[in-house]
């Protein structure tokens, strides 16, 4: 097989950074029990998503050499975010495109070929689990064949426990055995999900309990903020020498932090954004809140100023509506690195604002000029900052980024009984804030250095103390997992409990949620002469508040 180097370009378009390099001689390291590290911590910009390429090249490193039987033929990919699941689905399509086209891939799609059981055209096969998507079966149409499997933690997870949403009691089992045999699943942003990464922890550890299933289910946990102080892999001394790496990892980015009532954060926030200095600047300016009632806030103060260009992202778009906006926004072009944009797309010219929630915190690759957002833990902040000169291409440009710290009149520093006390995720929120003006100051008086650099040399313990607060993790059992496997009893079973709060833990800082969907068709099955408000759904949302 060609070298690395030649078969990642070929494979990617991209020369490989030194700690892909790195990360594929683990993978084909003789030491099978060294190969797979258990937590990657590579900084946001530098194309963690690539350890799928690496997987794959690795893959076929092992199939040429005749040692496939010690290596997974199948990467689960697992993220919490449906608009990253879509983009590193694109990102696998790519992959297998080029395996298809570059003749340079000749030996490594043929090797890859030839795992399979049946007679296939295509070395790779490609299936997405998430919620209102088909799956096409291919991940599970030949167990020898090589697969990418993308999906969210709830179609992952509930499956790896038997328990697939959706499925029938004689398949679920099948596709407890695809995920959880011959795979790798690599848990993207894995500090989001830490309920999850201790689940798929331990179901690894009680396969490690079983000498015929050692080796057979590995785990790695992506993030660029790792709530672990085990950094089992990660940057290279060759990539500190590395001339890209280096400019995006000491990319100029520079923090003011303001005080400003919390009821005011929003007015604020709108404030900063329509200073002369960012108005004027025929910039792409990002704006992140944790409210969706201050997304539209802010959108309107800024519209009312005269100021067109303005769009939003959060979570409540349709999964049709997002994948739209990505490939047709003028507004949000502008955003985008030019290989991910649509051919001929006319961009917006000027100043533009998008206005987020967390919704384009993680995964999505985008890189504004400015940042102006809310106080939130250190682990979203980290992201944020992540979308902001994110790539570091002019030296010579500061990115400036606004940080509206919100403030009570009165205030416990502490937790108490009374009506001032401060929540856990508050009690982040003052410990970010503390964190972020420990950070060195520029030399040019532009303000604190957030270059990915500046945040990772923080303390660690202090930077973890900040992190989102931990859901409650539920502990798993061997006897759990007996009874989850049980599918063929249909009926309640003691001890069986579902398997939701396992996913995802229990939190208490975020409250329980409800959502009313109200469609103009209702006034269709509501008698013409009977007004609309007399609906016996309104009484029902009357009673919610709604």
């Amino acid at each position: 097989m060609r070298e690395f180097t030649e078969l990642f370009k070929a494979l990617t378009g991209n020369e490989p950074f030194p700690w892909q390099q790195a990360l594929f001689d683990r993978f084909t390291s003789p030491e099978i029990a060294a190969r797979f590290p258990s937590t990657c911590d590579i900084p946001t910009g530098l194309g963690k998503t690539s350890v799928m390429a690496v997987w794959l090249l690795a893959l076929a490193h092992h199939a040429l050499n005749g040692e496939v039987r010690s290596f997974p033929r199948r990467l689960v990919y697992v993220v919490n975010r449906r608009t990253v699941v879509d983009q590193s689905t694109r990102e696998a399509v790519q992959l297998r495109r080029s395996l298809h086209e570059k003749p340079e891939l000749k030996e490594v799609a043929t090797a890859l070929r030839a795992l399979a059981s049946k007679t296939t055209d295509s070395p790779l096969a490609i299936s997405t689990l998430r919620g209102q998507f088909a799956d096409n079966a291919e991940w599970r149409d030949d167990p020898a064949r090589p697969a990418v499997i993308v999906g969210t933690v709830d179609m992952i997870g509930s499956r790896l426990l038997f328990s697939g949403y959706g499925r029938g009691f004689r398949s679920r089992p099948l596709h407890a055995a695809f995920l959880g045999q011959d795979s790798v699943l690599v848990h993207d942003e894995a500090h989001l999900e830490p309920a999850f990464q201790a689940l798929i922890e331990a179901i690894r550890a009680e396969q490690q309990l079983n000498e015929w299933e050692r080796n057979r289910f590995h785990v790695i946990a992506l993030s660029a903020t790792s709530r672990s102080g085990d950094h089992a892999f990660g940057l290279t001394e060759a990539d500190q020498k590395n001339p890209v790496v280096d400019r995006r990892f000491r990319a100029n980015k520079a923090i003011t932090l303001h005080t400003e009532n919390e009821k005011k954060v929003a007015d604020r926030i709108a404030s900063l954004a329509l200073d002369d200095s960012l108005k004027n600047s025929g910039k792409a300016v990002l704006i992140f809140v944790r409210r969706v009632k201050d997304v539209s806030a802010i959108a309107s103060a800024l519209r009312k100023a005269k100021q067109e260009d303005v769009e939003t992202l959060t979570g409540t778009k349709r999964g049709y509506e997002r994948d739209q906006f990505v490939k047709s926004n003028a507004i949000f072009a502008r955003f985008m690195p030019p290989s991910d944009r649509t051919p001929d797309l006319k961009m917006a010219e000027g100043t533009v604002y998008l206005i987020c929630t967390s919704a384009g915190e993680v995964g999505v690759n985008i890189s504004a000029d400015y940042l102006v957002c809310d106080l939130t833990p250190f682990d979203s902040m980290a992201q944020r900052f992540g979308r902001v000169n994110r790539f570091g291409a002019d030296p010579n440009h500061v990115a400036r980024i606004e940080v509206v710290v919100g403030t009570r009149e009165t205030k416990e520093t502490t937790k108490s009984d009374g009506p001032d006390k401060i929540n856990e995720f508050d009690l982040r929120c003052e410990r970010t804030n503390a964190l972020l003006r420990k950070l060195t100051r520029r030399s040019d008086g532009s303000g604190f250095d957030a270059s990915p650099a500046a945040l990772s040399a923080l303390p660690l313990e202090e930077r973890l103390a900040a992190f989102s607060p931990q859901p409650t993790i539920l502990p798993v059992t061997d006897i759990l997992f007996d009874a989850w496997s049980m599918t063929t009893i249909r009926e309640p079973l003691p001890g069986r409990p579902p398997v939701d709060d396992f996913l995802h833990g229990l939190s208490e800082y975020e409250p329980p949620q409800t959502q009313v969907a109200w469609r103009q068709e209702v006034e269709s099955v509501t008698p013409r002469e009977q007004p609309l408000s007399a609906h016996p759904l309104r009484h029902r949302m009357a009673a919610l508040g709604v």
